[in-house]
């Protein structure tokens, strides 16, 4: 198979399919994008792994769905202390869990991004910290729908935006 580099702009298309390439802040990740599929007027942007991103908002503004990484608090009271301690239960010291926090957004961040977004529904990838932590977080800046992604589940876009998790195993 043969690889194409890509830059900002549609990157496919194909009938009726479109797909956009744009550059988000991933900070010393560079470059690195987020992504906006359309097709047959329904739409839905996906961040990869960015901090807040105004060019992520000129993007996937008024979308169907968008799908959202969603890292640690920056203000978790765990960051606090000697830097080159680990943290608890962890490999990591809290430099380095800092400098992870730094290149992504936190729930507080995501909900001021889907506030100004205002998709139909949000749901959050690449989620680093516990979900019910992370809501009061968001709900801080965003009343809208809001879903944490889980493997196998469908989300199904039409005049309504409907999500399936699958059936739990017996």
């Amino acid at each position: 198979m043969l690889a194409t580099d890509i830059r900002e702009g549609v990157v496919y298309e194909s009938n009726g399919v479109k797909v956009t390439a744009f550059l988000v802040d991933h900070g010393p990740v560079k470059p690195a994008f987020g992504y906006r599929v359309d097709f047959r007027g329904h739409s839905v942007a996906i961040s990869g792994d960015t901090r807040p991103s105004e060019n992520l908002v000129k993007f996937a503004s008024g979308v169907d769905l968008l799908i959202h990484e969603v890292g640690r608090f920056k203000d978790d009271p765990a960051l606090s202390g000697p830097p080159d301690e680990l943290l608890p239960n962890s490999r990591q010291t809290r430099r380095q869990a800092k400098t992870i926090a730094e290149h992504h957004t936190d729930g507080v961040e995501v909900g001021r991004v889907l506030d100004r977004v205002k998709p139909k529904l949000a749901v959050f990838s690449h989620y680093s910290a516990d979900p019910q932590a992370t809501l009061p977080l968001v709900r801080r800046n965003y009343a809208g729908r809001v879903e944490f992604g889980e493997d196998s589940m469908t989300i199904e876009i039409g005049s309504q935006v409907e999500v399936r998790r699958p059936a739990p195993s017996r």
